[in-house]
């Protein structure tokens, strides 16, 4: 009786194989897919407070003003133009804070918070999602409780 079970078992390890590589594949577009939406879930925002450091490195002071949602022509009613020189003009008190760019951030409630910091010198920029506007925050960490992993893995292994 050769060949009786010559083909035994061989369609159910086929199909182990095939389920098994299913499996991996469905794991694998779950990592990677959740990954980079941690990654850039934020681009957006943080990007904004990237191109208005830049706006003041290189002394565009007019293009920087309008990613507070502010013109020197309709200037904005709680923070003037002068005022805004003032901060963050040539002599301006943040003025050490941009060559150091983005010290921490961090999404928080229906905004994202950018901490900059240079010497004892620490500013909180805050940009609101629904409309990209750029504003002080009134705190340098959120005060949500949350899990925060990824500062916690800086702390013990990055730089800071």
């Amino acid at each position: 009786m050769p060949g009786y079970l010559e083909g035994y078992g061989v369609n159910d390890a086929k199909r182990e194989r095939r389920i098994k590589a299913f499996v991996i594949a469905i794991v694998t577009v779950v990592v990677v897919s959740g990954s980079l939406y941690a990654i850039f879930r934020d681009y957006k925002e943080e990007s904004t407070v990237k191109r208005f450091l830049e706006a003041i490195q290189r002394q565009d002071f007019a293009t920087a003003y309008t990613y507070w949602g502010c013109t020197k022509e309709s200037p904005c009613r709680d923070y003037p133009y002068n005022k805004f020189l003032e901060d963050w003009g040539p002599k301006g008190e943040n003025q050490a804070l941009v060559p150091a760019g983005i010290y921490e951030s961090e999404r928080c409630g229906t905004g994202f918070l950018a901490a900059l910091h240079a010497g004892n010198q620490d500013v909180a920029l805050w940009v609101e999602r629904s409309t990209g506007v750029l504003g002080y925050a009134p705190w340098i960490n959120c005060p949500e409780k949350k899990l925060r992993l990824m500062k916690w893995l800086k702390m013990k292994f990055g730089k800071g």
